[in-house]
């Protein structure tokens, strides 16, 4: 395997916008298992491998071809360390998102942010089950929440959407209520029926994770 080095990566202008494009020669790594995150990336050129350590050996959870983000991880967990290891098999080419990035995306392609929640979420489910982990919960939740509150994604039915995030971090449904009456308690969403007399959850707050992290400080 070839020598992983700062010099092998190198950082472009995307055309349009203010996103970066990261070239990864073969074999060079994106970012480590155990490693700080601030950014996840969307693979337009090349193959990349995911994994991570499962009981003490290496663990491959997926090979990458375009068009895949990955890495996403980093938006959504509190501290933001990297649950999996990322690297190159061939050359690549990778945009860098970070998370200002993804807030400016969500406000300019909200049609297009609303397929990509459908991934992330899915990626947060199997790389969550696979590396047998479980991330910050409370926080996870309130990121999904205003995902879908930035897509203009106000209402979401609540069994499905209960049992869809306690799949997606390996939890009980119970412990997703109780987060979920946490926030209605502060107001940020409330919980009632739609015409059909149908159970949802009512996004209130359109910036959630800015006013939970503000009466956090």
């Amino acid at each position: 395997m070839a020598m992983i080095t700062q010099q092998n990566v190198q950082l472009k202008q995307v055309s349009r916008g203010n996103y970066l494009m990261r070239n990864v020669l073969k074999y060079n790594m994106v970012f480590n298992e155990g490693s700080k995150g601030d950014a996840a990336y969307i693979l337009t050129e090349g193959k990349i491998e995911i994994s991570g350590t499962v009981e003490g050996r290496k663990k491959v959870f997926a090979i990458l071809k375009p068009i895949s983000i990955f890495g996403e991880m980093a938006l959504f967990l509190e501290d933001g360390v990297r649950t999996a290891t990322a690297i190159a098999l061939e050359d690549s080419k990778v945009i860098v998102v970070t998370r200002d990035d993804l807030d400016e995306f969500m406000r300019k392609s909200p049609k297009v942010i609303a397929s990509i929640i459908t991934v992330l979420v899915g990626r947060l489910k199997s790389t969550t089950r696979k590396a047998m982990k479980v991330p910050s919960v409370g926080l996870g939740v309130v990121r999904i929440l205003d995902l879908f509150s930035a897509c203009g994604k106000l209402e979401l039915k609540y069994d499905p959407t209960i049992k869809t995030l306690a799949e997606t971090f390996v939890t009980t449904p119970d412990r997703i209520e109780r987060y979920v009456r946490e926030l209605a308690d502060q107001d940020l969403l409330a919980v009632g029926r739609d015409v059909n007399d149908t159970r949802i959850i009512r996004i209130r707050e359109r910036d959630m994770l800015a006013a939970v992290m503000q009466q956090q400080e």
